[in-house]
């Protein structure tokens, strides 16, 4: 996701009159619902209910049917042991948060997160999805994963364990971000404050101390034993994926700086992991040299987007890069109505199937504001064009993934990029994951013997 500077301010703002407000550990109790109430509530609680007399970690109802096995890829193909794998799937937003009891401004939560981690999950899996995508990081001031180089937060690191243990009991499939483009926390900026030789954003991608803490932090996750399960991250096939970052900017840069990082940054984790696939993680847009410029966004013949330091071909191409992603965003980029959007996600299909060959094509974000229920209907209308041309490219083999951009559980909010099950975008999304799963013959899900029946 791609916030504007005008949200970050009201971000900022929100935070630090919610921090004045919360200025003890007791004061967490005043971003919670009354969770019995919550509980009883048909919209929220109620919805996708656990089994009370169960503890969290035995609330599994179901699976994905997807064997125990690492996502490879074959001539063009994810596969999972052995046969095609085709997907549809979510973002999910400040997990690792939600997973280690982060305390106020962090999202208002009317249960305690792991729950509403867990509740995502069932509902998750039930309606047929395999996979989702989130931070390996937080995004909170005061509860930053990582406080400093080598650095870490105990608490974060076992919520994450608490993740990776929740969807591999589902089958579930996880896409870590190793890194933000827009928050500070975790993100760019702070490899950048940390090296004593970097000075701006753009130095995260040439800087070699900035660098070497970006290596040393996966080298942590990669080698990490997680405490329930006793694997180490980098065997655990529940992990289908590394992003090198979530919408990595360059902007002013040559677009051969960031080529340049993402070849070394890649080469280095598969020599620290080679289980697992790389993504790159960011929009997509064409370099200034590419000739495909006319394809990027940008109202009256701007050309911002081809100054951010991608160059989506050239990129793509990079041997170590296992699948070629995308976002679009219609509202951060200023374009209305969904003809934009259409052209953006089929030009970037076609130019990977004719320039890229042999590496699975994945619509990696998208989503649109809801301000109110009442712009649903304008929202759908995104939805439908996105996973119609997504759909039509699956059958054809030219794509293999989707994922939307975000889901909440009931009750979690505000959030205006937000989708919830309740909403009426939802049985647009069921039908999708319907249809990319009728693709390859997967089943929606397994029953789990003698589970809740959900």
């Amino acid at each position: 996701m791609m916030p504007r500077p005008a949200l970050l301010a009201l971000a900022a703002a929100a935070c630090c009159a919610a921090a004045a407000a919360a200025s003890s550990v007791d004061a967490r109790q005043l971003l919670s619902h009354n969770e019995d109430n919550f509980r009883e509530d048909p919209e929220g609680g109620a919805h996708n209910a656990l089994n009370a007399s169960l503890p969290l970690e035995d609330q599994v109802t179901a699976t994905t049917c997807l064997p125990d096995d690492f996502v490879r890829v074959e001539d063009g193909n994810f596969v999972v042991g052995g046969k095609r794998f085709v997907f549809a799937g979510w973002n999910q937003w400040e997990v690792l948060e939600a997973a280690s009891a982060a305390p106020p401004p962090f999202r208002h939560l009317p249960l305690p997160g792991r729950e509403h981690i867990v509740r995502v999950f069932n509902e998750a899996v039930t309606s047929g999805m395999k996979v989702v995508r989130m931070w390996a990081h937080t995004i909170t001031e005061g509860h930053a994963a990582q406080t400093s180089p080598g650095v870490w937060n105990e608490q974060v690191l076992e919520g994450m364990d608490f993740v990776l243990a929740e969807a591999g009991k589902r089958g579930l499939r996880i896409v870590w971000a190793l890194v933000d483009n827009w928050y500070p926390v975790g993100g760019v900026d702070n490899y950048v404050e940390w090296s004593e030789t970097a000075e701006k954003h753009q130095d995260f991608f040439t800087d070699e101390l900035a660098m070497r803490f970006y290596k040393e932090m996966f080298e942590t996750l990669a080698t990490r034993v997680n405490t329930i399960t006793g694997v180490k991250y980098r065997d655990d096939p529940t992990i289908m994926a590394w992003n090198l970052a979530n919408e990595a900017r360059c902007q002013g840069c040559d677009s051969k700086v960031m080529h340049r990082w993402i070849r070394v940054m890649c080469k280095h984790l598969k020599q620290v992991d080679p289980n697992h696939l790389v993504g790159i993680g960011y929009e997509g847009f064409y370099g200034p040299d590419s000739g495909l410029t006319a394809g990027n966004p940008g109202l009256g013949g701007s050309d911002w987007a081809s100054k951010e330091g991608q160059d989506f071909v050239a990129n793509a191409k990079i041997k170590c890069v296992d699948y070629v992603g995308i976002h679009v965003w219609p509202d951060d980029w200023n374009f209305m109505g969904t003809d934009f959007q259409r052209k953006f996600i089929q030009q970037h299909i076609d130019d990977a199937k004719n320039n890229v060959p042999g590496k699975p094509f994945v619509l990696e974000e998208f989503g649109k504001i809801v301000e109110d229920k009442e712009k649903h209907v304008e929202r759908n209308k995104y939805f439908e064009a996105a996973y119609g041309v997504a759909e039509e490219a699956a059958k054809k083999g030219e794509l293999q993934g989707t994922l939307f951009w975000h889901w909440y559980d009931r009750g979690v909010g505000p959030g205006r990029y937000g989708v919830r099950s309740s909403d009426t975008t939802w049985p647009i999304i069921e039908r999708h994951v319907d249809t990319m799963n009728a693709i390859t013959g997967a089943p929606t899900d397994c029953p789990v013997p003698g589970a809740q029946a959900s």
